[in-house]
């Protein structure tokens, strides 16, 4: 068996060109080998090798049949958290036997010999399949056919292959034969430390938008036979009180640095306000990882992160409030207000979706990737280190207890001075009186607060000692709450102060949006005493 271990990224196709030019390719590399290679991955018809992190291909190129079996752990059965970018995954690969059907246009059919082999060799024994069982059931589910350009660099004594593909996902659903874009680039090593791939990765991001990503083929090409697009990984499952911080900061960064690959992925290719929404979420839960872990952390690598997250909130953050907008604005025939929002959102999404295409992003994630990577490491591993890779992972193997209690106790104080502060602001909004920026200022702090004290009691509050987390629990649906009425307050007040400084809001309009922003706010004063 061996251990593949790779990173991959997707790659547009005018960035596909540049990297043929890239001078650490033409001046570091050997010489480009090119193939053509096309690729059958097998199943049962209830996915039952799917769903134990397994995969059978069968792969052709020059006239040569590949039999391959990968199996990637399941979350929970050994696999990292950082596996959702590093791909590592046990692999056994051997030349198949000749072919005794094939059809034009497909890959070769499966022997007996190669199947025998799969079920004693590799993990697919553990199935519990018998030969025929297993001969009976598995049939062709998806496909690739790709060309390969791969170099061989050699960075700091380590030898890593880069592997550009494009070509096509193929699949059929319903008697129809469906295909998508393929384009991708895998940088995986042969030879030398791990760290070298990152550090290549990141040498190259610097002129390319490499987007680092937790999608292989077959997942894309199973996207495709199940007629969804990519999905994005779920959020992560509570942690024991006692599971130290270095892991679960892995365990959030690198979830959350996934999401928001899939997230940009889909933004970039359509035009849904889900993806946006999502992806602001991901960013905020990323802002809040990254206020728990500064006590924790090198100050310089949060500073650089809370700088790179911001403009990505604010980049789409613009977007999602035009998304609000149109929401708030009743379903009619197109009025001077829908005609200027809608060209505002145009614009600001053109912005976004070259941001999540730019080199920028790119290291975000990047960044991202590799330091989850590196809070896995114990703190007898930092001790080897140098002193600046030290300072960026220290307490990491302090309990997750200890966190909580200083993060949910912290973000509860806040939040108990910002209610204190809001009481005759909320007073004065809820008779009509139209408030000062000053006082807007108030309650906007107050639904950030709100925000944040939910989402550090959703993630911490189970590691709390229990007579605290007992009395803190209703104060969680309580900060829900008001971050949603004071959220909806926020969003008919952003756009009635826009409306009215464009003159884009007739009488009507402004009335109709005054009095949302006021029930909203009563609601939430009712909210806050409850």
């Amino acid at each position: 068996m061996g251990v593949e271990r790779e990173l991959k990224f997707s790659i547009e196709a005018h960035t596909a060109r540049q990297l043929l030019d890239h001078p650490i390719l033409n001046l570091l590399a050997a010489p480009p080998v090119t193939q053509e290679l096309a690729t059958q991955y097998f199943d049962t018809p209830d996915a039952r090798l799917a769903a134990a992190g397994l995969v059978l291909r069968l792969r052709r190129a020059a006239g040569q049949r590949v039999m391959t079996v990968k199996f990637t752990p399941l979350r929970g059965e050994g696999q990292g958290p950082a596996d959702a970018f590093s791909h590592s995954r046990g692999e056994w690969e051997w030349e198949a036997a000749p072919a005794t059907l094939e059809d034009a246009g497909e890959v070769h059919a499966l022997a007996d010999a190669d199947l025998q082999r799969a079920l004693h060799d590799t993990p697919l024994g553990s199935l519990g399949l018998e030969l025929h069982e297993l001969g009976r059931n598995l049939q062709p589910v998806f496909g690739t056919v790709f060309a390969r350009t791969a170099w061989i660099v050699d960075w700091a004594g380590s030898q890593i292959e880069l592997a550009l593909d494009r070509g096509a996902c193929t699949a059929v659903q319903a008697g129809q034969a469906l295909s998508a874009p393929l384009a991708e680039l895998e940088m995986e090593l042969l030879s030398g430390q791990w760290a070298h791939c990152w550090d290549l990765a990141w040498a190259m991001a610097q002129d390319l938008a490499l987007i680092l990503s937790p999608v292989n083929k077959a997942q894309r090409a199973a996207a495709l036979a199940a007629g969804k697009g990519v999905q994005a990984l779920p959020e992560p499952p509570s942690l024991a009180s006692a599971t130290p911080v270095g892991q679960a900061a892995q365990l959030w960064v690198s979830t959350a640095a996934a999401q928001l690959a899939v997230w940009a992925e889909l933004i970039g290719n359509s035009d849904t306000a889900r993806a946006v929404h999502q992806f602001r979420v991901v960013l905020r839960r990323l802002r809040t990882v990254l206020r728990w872990l500064a006590p924790y952390a090198d100050v310089r690598s949060v500073r650089w992160f809370a700088g790179e997250l911001r403009w990505a909130m604010q980049i789409a953050g613009a977007v999602r409030d035009t998304d609000v907008w149109l929401d708030l604005l009743p379903v009619q025939t197109q009025t001077r207000l829908h005609v200027h929002i809608e060209a505002r959102r145009m614009r600001l999404r053109a912005a976004l979706q070259a941001y999540v295409r730019s080199p920028r992003f790119a290291r975000l994630l990047l960044a991202l990737g590799r330091w989850a990577e590196g809070w896995g490491r114990s703190q007898s591993d930092a001790r080897t280190r140098g002193g600046a890779q030290r300072r960026a992972y220290r307490g990491q193997d302090a309990a997750l207890a200890q966190m909580a209690k200083h993060a949910v106790r912290q973000d509860h104080r806040r939040w108990r001075k910002a209610w204190a502060a809001s009481q005759d602001v909320l007073q004065l909004a809820v008779q009509g009186v139209q408030l000062t920026a000053k006082e807007a200022g108030k309650l906007h702090a107050l639904r950030i607060q709100s925000k944040r004290l939910r989402l550090s009691l959703e993630r911490l509050g189970h590691a709390l000692p229990d007579a605290e987390a007992k009395e803190l629990h209703h104060l969680r649906q309580k900060a829900e709450v008001l971050q949603t009425h004071l959220g909806d307050w926020h969003d008919a007040q952003r756009l009635l102060l826009e409306g009215s400084e464009q003159g884009w809001l007739g009488p009507d309009q402004a009335e109709s949006l005054t009095a949302r922003a006021v029930q909203s706010l009563a609601q939430a004063s009712g909210a806050g005493k409850g």
